[in-house]
């Protein structure tokens, strides 16, 4: 994996180009730290590209709702006690 200071982009885009086409993924660091992730994407896999990056951000906020959960012991609650949770949603839902 190539990371690349952010201002290269800026002061030689070629450079990025030519990595890109090279590496395939670049991490873009600004100020020593990791911000932005660039891959390499052809205009007929871009969708593609596109679909997938979705569903990674998706993975990434699940998975740190599964962490936040566990943090918070959610994670040995029983199923009575998550059955209880969903119907007080369930209610206070409907009123």
């Amino acid at each position: 994996m190539v990371t690349l200071p952010y201002r290269v982009i800026r002061n030689e885009p070629g450079k990025l180009e030519e990595t890109l086409a090279r590496e395939g993924i670049v991490v873009v660091n600004k100020n020593g730290e990791p911000f932005a992730l660039m891959l390499d994407a052809e205009s007929r896999s871009l969708e593609s590209v596109l679909r997938i990056a979705s569903q990674v951000r998706a993975l990434i906020a699940v998975s740190e709702m599964r962490a936040s959960a566990r943090e918070r012991g959610l994670d040995r609650m029983s199923a009575d006690e998550i059955q209880r949770e969903i119907e007080a949603a369930r209610s206070a839902r409907q009123e």
